[in-house]
């Protein structure tokens, strides 16, 4: 009596309970398992949890756990049991049992990985089988494997023939499958064989809950005999193992299942549900009431599965459950019904008993009978004792024998199966033997069986029983000689060599001499013998190899015997032989007519296959097609939007040009209606200035003629005024040589008359430089007009040219250089104009307020340290000498104005009049001279964009192309002609002349200076710069007074720039709100190249925590700015940027003379060394000048 042994298993989550986010709800500690209830009351414990004691409690949930249970524990503690049970004598059993997906099949067939209980309970049994065989004891292994589909058993030994075999009971045997498929194995390779072969033939299918669903119960049985010697006494005994794996219940809403998986659902859980009836009847079976068992009533036969497993439940066997469950809370029902069946069938009670030999056990039994009467002879000397006794070992003797020689031949049967190769194949039988050997073929209608002869290494003799030396094979019939014929094997080659004067044929031919024989070939000895040749080892390589042998024409095995004796013998022609060759004649014609049915029926398959994958194959071309044709119609379309769109953007870059050109015009016309005013006024202040002239020297010679009217304060200025007056009949009189005179003039006392005539002429004096004052000052403000309609004309130039289509026409530049050049002529033309008004005159006094010279002088002094940036002019530097201590002065509009030589006063008139005609000249042409500059940058746009457009058809004809599978000669030479369109396009592009570099950002502004340039920029933010106009005349003077002109704009290479890899020229600012930041543009210039990059304060602090990590104090000592509270304001963004430039030329200088540093090798700092320094220098993908991104 022995209870039907419980274990339980828990498998790990699978991706659709993660999906679902599922909780854990099972719980093992040692053999207890529990279960929780998570939607249950949590006051009620008795509900929400529950807990179960079973057997063995595997935890495979996780493999990380340090109780995880792994297969070969599960092995170690269930199939070695099985093992000794099966070498014990005793029946096994060990199933699955559990909802669908819960890991049954795993652990019972495991993976090719990771085997489960069958494989490795079947390796082990033969492993021990092999131990046994050493001590004598004797083995025979017969397996079955057999699914119950439907209600319906299939054998999978014997494939898919949709047949189904019956169940039957035998009344001392029990159930069995009738015509089911077993077969003799002899090792764990054809074990393996079997299960592989098995389970290709099961029925699996995919369900919601598991993608390789087991719709069927496997039963997979090993019928184990032992035979030996047990203290001199035969044993043998039999044992069968019964290995299942049972499909899993399901619900049909959670599998999903519909049509053929509902069907399949139902009458598995309609198995399984009489699997539980039956259960439960044999757990109520097993409890005594009242000292007596109950009668029930075990329903066995209500499914064919239960019916099958009668004697593993309730019966002769040792029974192992396996009961698989899921972790999640999503199964709680199905998890909780398999563990109340689980707890159920721990009561069921089996018998086991040892499955002994009838006559085995009769041997045993009279053994110990014999043993009893020699006990009693020897105590009571009875005779018909030792009469009975003798009779006892006759009787166990013959039958010990009888025993043995059954077990000897069963044993030779088994060997020469073993050596044959003879298997079941369903309802054939297929013999395989692994040595050369002649097959007979037989035309005689009384032959029932197959005759095989064995090759032996070395020769075989053929030949018949009348020969003086014993023949190997011994033949009778007609046409053998004594000695026929010897069959050579050695060395895998059999040679076949006839015996003078005996009939052998090899393949219909007559051989007289040694012949090779060769798998499948036929041989002929005398008139009556015919032998087919089978060689083993060559058949496998021929297999191997996938070699092709026309065995119709090697094989005569269609040919009947009478056919061939007919052919070889002059055999009398009868009408009966006739006929029998005509229908042995029909037999064969209706043998190649199936076998070409047959194959006609294979190679309709294989056309229709043909043709729904080419139909497929179509439909799959027209889909490709109408994708292409789709793609292309929106590619036509966004192309002509693009081309509508840039037609609509060229026509309003026209249109903007010519409103430019008409406003440009305009100015142009205003400017020159401004410099013909000017000029008017510079003729009116020129005969001012001839009239003031006049009237100094009337009155220098009216007070010389009448000296003796007039009263100096001392004789010292009589004498100096005398002198000067003298000086100035012969030669001009110089500034302070004026001044002096004027003082002299001023400290004259006369006669009342001429006192009169003084104040009048002095008064006179007074009213002319009023005048000429106003004048001068009205200059001046049409000077400022002039500069402000050449801004206005400078930024129309800006806007034009952003306006271009093609970045390369820098007609607009030409112009610009032309504007600024005029501009400075014209600068420097009113500045002489200035200084030929300059008056070395001062204010005379009047009479009421007489004063003296000192006070004049002082006076004027005064005046002059008042003067502004505006009036500055309109005083002379001989009387304003306290601006010749000045270093610098700023104007409103940002002009420097820095101390130059004193330029002399004497101005040649007619030469101001000849530089007017030709400034006049200059003005009223500026824009006739650039129209053929204009013309030409037009065409060469034009040309730049009908290569564009070509390169842009030629690219698109290249894709058609490698759509098209074109050659690769014919798409190497379209990427030839593409090549050149854009050797030509960059050509035409890079050839522009040009004095701008094409890294500059402004169309205006030089980058390469041959000379040291003038103008310094006050700050990088103006807007109001005067560029200028050529590198070759840099170095001149911008106006012709005392004070140069600079103006604030970008950076322009200096001669103390040109040496220096990095400068940093402007600043912009970026982003909005928070993120408002200005970014630094770092101009880089090496031996081999140049480039612009954008950079803000965050990537230059980055390169400076980089270099000081790589490089230490010697980078860490190079000053660099510091963060500021209020970074974003532009005062430190100014000083930031000479900090920033400073930092990054000491840094490159630096590390220049660093051994570890990439720029310390080669004289100059190139490209790729600067870069390979740091990725700082790099420039990116988008940075294209100011407007791009860093």
């Amino acid at each position: 009596m022995a209870s039907v042994k419980v274990a339980v298993r828990v498998r790990p989550f699978n991706q659709r309970e993660l999906d679902m986010d599922a909780k854990l709800i099972i719980q093992m500690s040692g053999k207890t398992t529990g279960i929780l209830n998570c939607k249950a009351n949590a006051r009620d414990e008795n509900i929400r949890y529950k807990e179960f004691t079973f057997d063995h409690s595997y935890w495979s949930h996780d493999e990380n756990s340090p109780n995880f249970a792994s297969q070969e524990r599960v092995y170690s503690d269930l199939g070695t049991e099985v093992v000794d049970c099966a070498f014990q004598g005793y029946n096994a059993c060990v199933f699955a049992y559990g909802q669908t997906g819960s890991g049954k099949t795993f652990t019972m067939m495991g993976s090719p990985d990771n085997q489960g209980l069958i494989p490795k309970i079947c390796k082990s049994l033969f492993d021990r089988m092999a131990e046994n065989s050493k001590r004598g004891t004797t083995h025979r292994v017969q397996v079955s494997y057999l699914e119950i589909y439907q209600e319906r058993v299939a054998d999978l030994l014997r494939g898919r023939d949709n047949s189904s075999l019956k169940v039957r009971e035998h009344p001392k045997k029990g159930p069995y499958v009738q015509g089911l498929t077993t077969c003799l194995v002899t090792n764990y390779g054809h074990i393996q064989e079997c299960m592989n072969r098995g389970n290709s033939h099961r029925t699996t299918a995919a369900t919601n809950m598991n993608d390789v669903s087991s719709r069927s119960h496997a039963i997979f049985t090993i019928t184990f005999v032992q035979a030996g010697y047990c203290d001199g006494v035969p044993s043998e005994t039999v044992s069968k193992i019964h290995l299942v794996d049972l499909a899993g219940s399901e619900r049909a809403d959670a599998t999903g299942a519909t049509g053929q998986r509902l069907k399949e659902g139902a009458h598995i859980n309609k198995s399984l549900v009489t699997l539980g009836s039956v259960i439960s009847a044999l757990a109520e079976l097993s409890v005594e009431n009242s000292g007596q068992r109950k009668s029930f009533f075990i329903p066995y036969r209500d499914s064919v599965l239960t019916w099958l497993l009668k004697d593993s439940l309730g019966g002769n066997s040792k029974t192992i459950m396996i009961a698989t469950i899921s972790p999640a809370d999503c199964n709680y029902g199905e998890t909780l019904s398999t563990l109340r069946y689980a707890n159920r069938a721990k009561n069921i009670i089996n018998k086991p008993t040892v499955n002994e030999d009838p006559n085995v056990k009769l041997i045993r039994e009279l053994r110990d009978e014999i043993s009893k009467l020699k006990a009693l002879m020897f105590s009571e000397q009875r005779s018909d004792m030792l009469a009975q006794l003798h009779e006892k070992e006759a009787r166990e003797k013959e039958l010990t024998e009888e025993w043995a020689g059954k077990w000897r031949e069963a044993q030779a049967i088994l060997r020469e199966q073993r050596a044959l190769g003879l298997r079941k194949a369903g309802p054939g039988v297929v013999l395989d033997s692994d040595r050369p050997h002649l097959v007979a073929i037989d035309d005689d209608p009384l032959s029932t069986g197959v005759t095989l002869y064995h090759l032996k290494e070395g020769k075989t003799t053929i030949g018949t029983e009348d020969s003086d030396v014993k023949q190997d094979i011994e033949l009778k019939g007609a046409g053998m000689e004594p000695q026929h014929c010897t069959i050579t094997f050695e060395n895998g080659v059999a040679t076949l060599t006839p015996n003078p004067g005996a009939y052998v044929m090899l393949n219909n031919v007559l051989i007289e001499a040694p012949a090779r024989l060769s798998q499948g070939c036929i041989i002929f000895l005398g008139k009556a013998h015919v032998f087919r040749f089978n060689d083993p080892a060559e058949a496998a390589e021929l297999r191997k190899g996938e070699r092709i042998y026309n065995l119709s024409r090697l094989s005569l095995l269609s040919w009947s015997t009478p056919d061939l004796a007919v052919s070889m013998e002059n055999l009398q022609p009868s009408q009966d032989d006739e006929k029998s060759e005509i229908e042995i004649q029909r037999l064969n014609l209706e043998k190649e007519k199936e076998v070409f049915e047959k194959e006609q029926e294979a190679f309709e398959r294989k056309r229709k296959t043909l043709e729904e994958a080419q139909a497929k194959l179509e439909a799959e071309k027209a889909l490709m097609h109408e994708e292409h044709a789709r793609q292309t119609r929106r590619l036509q379309e966004d192309w002509h939007h693009l081309t509508l769109e840039q037609r609509q953007r060229e026509f309003q870059l026209k249109e903007k040009e010519k409103e430019l050109i008409a406003r440009r015009e305009e100015l142009e016309r205003e400017r020159h209606k401004i410099w013909g005013e000017i000029n008017h006024e510079f003729e009116q202040l020129q005969d001012f200035k001839s009239n003031v002239v006049i009237k100094l020297n009337n009155a220098c010679q009216f007070i010389t003629s009448h000296g003796n009217d007039f009263t100096f304060p001392n004789p010292q200025i009589k004498k100096v005024f005398q002198e000067l007056v003298l000086k100035s009949e012969s030669n001009s009189l110089t500034d302070a040589e004026s001044d002096i005179l004027i003082d002299a003039l001023n400290s004259v006392r006369g006669p009342s008359l001429i006192q009169e005539l003084v104040v009048q002429h002095r008064k006179e004096l007074a009213e002319l430089q009023a005048e000429l004052n106003k004048r001068v000052e009205a200059l001046s403000e049409r000077r400022k007009t002039v500069e402000m309609l050449d801004k206005k004309l400078l930024d129309l130039v800006d806007q034009q040219a952003s306006l271009d289509i093609n970045p390369q026409d820098d007609h607009l530049v030409d112009l610009k250089q032309s504007l600024a050049s005029r501009t400075k002529e014209e600068l420097e033309k009113i500045e002489k104009k200035k200084q030929g008004l300059k008056l070395n005159l001062k204010k005379i006094n009047s009479v009421d307020e007489p004063n003296s010279c000192e006070t004049n002088y002082t006076s004027s002094l005064e005046k002059g340290s008042t003067l502004s940036s505006d009036t500055y002019h309109t005083a002379a530097s001989v009387c304003s000498p306290v601006l010749n201590n000045l270093d610098c002065l700023m104007s409103d509009s940002g002009v420097e104005l820095r101390p130059s030589p004193r330029i002399q006063d004497e101005s040649d008139l007619s030469s101001n009049e000849e530089y007017k005609v030709i400034s006049d000249s200059q003005s009223t042409s500026s824009i006739e001279n650039h129209l053929p500059v204009i013309r030409k940058k037009r065409k060469d746009i034009e040309v730049l964009r009908r290569l564009s457009q070509k390169i842009l058809q030629q690219k698109q004809s290249i894709l058609r192309s490698l759509d098209s599978g074109y050659p690769k000669v014919q798409i190497d030479s379209q990427i030839a002609v593409l090549q050149e369109l854009q050797r030509q396009y960059m050509a035409i592009k890079c050839g522009s002349g040009s004095v701008l570099s094409p890294a500059t950002e402004h169309p205006l502004q030089d980058v390469d200076s041959a000379s040291p340039s003038p103008v310094k920029p006050f700050h990088t933010g103006s807007t109001s710069a005067l560029y200028s106009p050529n590198l070759q005349v840099q170095s001149h003077r911008l106006s012709s007074y005392n004070y140069n002109l600079h103006r604030s704009m970008p950076s322009i290479a200096s001669e103390a720039d040109n040496d220096s890899v990095v400068t940093i020229s402007s600043y912009c600012i970026r982003g909005a709100g928070t993120k408002t930041h200005y970014e630094y543009e770092v101009r880089v210039c090496t031996s081999d190249d140049r480039w612009s990059i954008l950079r803000r304060y965050s990537r230059f602090r980055d390169l400076h925590i980089a270099m000081k990590a790589r490089y230490g104090d010697k980078v860490a000592s190079i000053p660099f700015p510091a963060k500021q509270l209020f970074a974003n304001s532009e005062t430190v963004a100014k000083s930031r940027k000479r900090q920033l430039e400073f930092y990054l030329r000491r840094l490159i200088e630096t590390c220049k003379n660093l051994p570890a540093c990439p720029l310390a090798y080669g004289d100059t700092v190139t490209k790729a060394a600067l870069i390979s320094f740091s990725p700082f220098f790099r420039k990116g993908v988008f940075e294209n000048g100011k407007y791009g991104t860093s």
